[in-house]
C-alpha cells in the first residue's frame, strides 16, 4: 500500500531531508505491517534540517499527532530547524502537522481548514456519551497546538473548529496560522490591526501605512444621491478635503500605536 509520506534526504544538502506529505493521512499506512511510525521516526532521526511539503485533505489524527511531535522534539532538541511550506491543501489532521513548522510558508493558491475531530461509533447510549467525550478531548488538544502558534484565545479557536473553517493562504497568514506567502505578496487591508502590525518588519510597516494614505490621498470625494441637501454657505470640497486627511491622521496613529506596542522601531 503506498504511503503517505516520503522522506528522503535533499539533493543539495543530504544531511538536509525532505519531506512530502500527499493525499489522506491514512491510519492502516501509519500503523501498519510496514511500522511506518517507527520507520519515520528512525529517517529523521538522520536528517538536520527538514523541509515538508504539505498537500493533503488530513485524515487520522493520530497518525497527524505523531508526525507533529516527532517533528517537534526534532527541532526543540537541536537537531535541525523544520519549514514547512503548503502547497495546495493543508486539513484537518494535516493542519496539525503544519504547526510543527519553526516557519510555515503557503502558496497563494493554497488553503487550510480546521474543524472539530469526528468519527464513527455504535453502540449504547453509554458507548456515545464515552465518544463523545472523547472527542472533546481530542479537540483540546488541537486547540492547544493552535493556540501555541497563533496566540488566540481558547475560545476563539474552539469557535473556529465548530464552525469548519477554511482560510486562504492571506487570511492564514492575518490570523497567524503560517508566517508568509510565497511567490506573492499579502495584500494589506485598508484597516491596519495591531495583530498584523506585530509580525510586519519595520519596512513592511512603513510601507503599509504609505501605500494606504497614497491610495486614500488619490480618492476623490464623490456625491450620494442619498445624501441630505448641502448647505450652500459651505464649501463641501473642503469639508470632504479636511474629513479624508482627518480620517489618514487616525490611521497613522493606530499605526503608529501599534508600532510602539510591538516594539517596532525604524
Amino acid at each position: 500500500m503506498p504511503r503517505f509520506w516520503n522522506l528522503i534526504p535533499d539533493t543539495e544538502a543530504p544531511e538536509d531531508g525532505v519531506l512530502d506529505i500527499e493525499g489522506p493521512i491514512a491510519e492502516e499506512v501509519w500503523w501498519g505491517d510496514e511500522c511506518s511510525s517507527r520507520e519515520f521516526k528512525m529517517a529523521l532521526k538522520g536528517m538536520k534540517n527538514v523541509t515538508v511539503h504539505i498537500n493533503s485533505p488530513g485524515g487520522d489524527v493520530m497518525a497527524g499527532a505523531e508526525i507533529y511531535s516527532a517533528l517537534r522534539e526534532h527541532s526543540l532538541n537541536g537537531e535541525g530547524r523544520v519549514k514547512v511550506i503548503i502547497t495546495a491543501l493543508a486539513a484537518s489532521a494535516a493542519s496539525v502537522v503544519a504547526m510543527a513548522g519553526d516557519e510555515i510558508l503557503i502558496s497563494p493558491v493554497a488553503y487550510m481548514m480546521i474543524h472539530n475531530p469526528w468519527t464513527i461509533a455504535m453502540g449504547d447510549a453509554k458507548e456515545m456519551r464515552k465518544t463523545a467525550k472523547t472527542l472533546d478531548e481530542i479537540s483540546e488538544g488541537l486547540i492547544t497546538v493552535y493556540e501555541r502558534r497563533t496566540g488566540k484565545s481558547r475560545d476563539e479557536l474552539k469557535k473556529m473548529l465548530e464552525n469548519e473553517t477554511w482560510m486562504s493562504a492571506t487570511r492564514c497568514v492575518e490570523e497567524g496560522f503560517a508566517d508568509s506567502v510565497y511567490g506573492g505578496e499579502v495584500r494589506a487591508s485598508a484597516m491596519v490591526s495591531a495583530s498584523s502590525m506585530t509580525r510586519a518588519t519595520p519596512e513592511e510597516v512603513r510601507k503599509l501605512c504609505q501605500r494606504w494614505e497614497k491610495a486614500h490621498a488619490k480618492q476623490e470625494p464623490g456625491e450620494d444621491p442619498k445624501d441630505p441637501p448641502k448647505d450652500p454657505d459651505k464649501d463641501p470640497d473642503k469639508e470632504e478635503e479636511a474629513k479624508k486627511r482627518a480620517e489618514i491622521r487616525r490611521r497613522a496613529e493606530i499605526a503608529q500605536r501599534a508600532e510602539i506596542a510591538a516594539g517596532i522601531t525604524y
